[in-house]
């Protein structure tokens, strides 16, 4: 270290002379703070000469790349010199004032874990189309499952760019990455995993209800509940009153779609008046069903003058209709 600081002696009271003719002086300051993944020397030194293109161009003689956002390191006067002779720069003529080391500092900010789990949360929710409008307080909840770092990043505007690789999972925990970067370049990247979970006030059975009920208002209930893993669930109370179960339900059981039909209300062997509509006149005769039907099913009904098997639409509980094709 002796040996080199006597060179560097040397070299400044050598180029001394030229350094006040050519106005030329560049002074290294024992500590520096530097904003981009680059050190140049502008940062480290105060520089000074009658030839502004000249310092211009010392300003922006790079050095090497800098330390981690918010990191440091120490360059000696040794290494100093490498990465100065590395550049290839004309530096004949200037008075150097160079300390033994300069600590070297990269300028940053800090991104909250806060900050990142709310961009993480804002993704969730535009991937689910939640807006102002249609975001219930308790609709939707997400539970972080592990709660990120704080990231340290350089100075700049902070960009983030968040994806959601796999979709809404609702019964295995959901993964949100979160990339962090300034200028245009993602410096990192962190990953996320929530739980999430979608309610709703859905219909369930207010009693144990046997196969083939008929629904009526004290048979049913509405209850909040977890809909991630329920598919085919009613949240209208309305549309299951009249409806009849399929098979036994107890108490509790989220009712669907799959689990309710039309009530039959035309009986077998029962009865009924047939409709067979050609063109725009209305023939009627007499029938018997062959099978039950709710309102809108197509039974077997017996034509009981012609003895003729039919299909026919159920209307009423007393009356069938059939389509005839008028042929014009």
């Amino acid at each position: 270290m002796v040996k080199w600081a006597v060179m560097l002696l040397l070299l400044v009271w050598l180029q001394a002379g030229q350094a006040m003719a050519g106005g030329g002086a560049v002074s290294i300051n024992g500590e520096a703070t530097v904003t981009g993944p680059r050190v140049v020397l502008g940062e480290l030194a105060v520089i000074t000469g009658d030839d502004s293109e000249r310092v211009r161009r010392l300003r922006e003689l790079p050095l090497g790349g800098a330390p981690l956002p918010g990191k440091s390191f120490v360059l000696t006067a040794q290494t100093f010199n490498s990465r100065l002779a590395g550049t290839g720069a004309d530096l004949s003529g200037i008075e150097w004032r160079m300390p033994q080391s300069v600590t070297i500092t990269t300028a940053a900010q800090t991104i909250s874990a806060d900050r990142i789990q709310c961009e993480a949360i804002a993704a969730l929710k535009k991937e689910l189309g939640m807006t102002s409008d249609n975001n219930s307080s308790n609709a939707v909840t997400f539970t972080v499952l592990n709660t990120p770092q704080a990231v340290v990043v350089p100075l700049g505007q902070v960009e983030y760019k968040v994806e959601v690789p796999y979709g809404i999972r609702y019964n295995v925990p959901t993964t949100v990455k979160v990339g962090i970067g300034v200028k245009g370049y993602y410096s990192t990247t962190v990953s996320l995993n929530f739980d999430v979970k979608a309610y709703a006030n859905v219909v369930v059975a207010a009693r144990s209800l046997p196969a083939f009920e008929v629904l009526t208002a004290d048979s049913v209930r509405c209850e909040r509940r977890d809909i991630g893993t329920l598919t085919g669930y009613i949240t209208d109370m309305g549309k299951t009153i009249g409806q009849m179960t399929r098979r036994p339900l107890t108490a509790g059981m989220p009712l669907t779609e799959a689990m309710l039909d039309k009530p039959p209300i035309v009986q077998r062997f029962s009865g009924v008046t047939i409709l067979a509509r050609v063109g725009d006149s209305v023939v009627t005769a007499g029938g018997m069903a062959l099978q039950q039907g709710a309102a809108g099913e197509f039974i077997r009904v017996q034509n009981i003058e012609s003895k003729r098997i039919i299909n026919a639409r159920v209307v009423d509980k007393s009356t069938v209709e059939v389509m005839i094709y008028s042929g014009r």
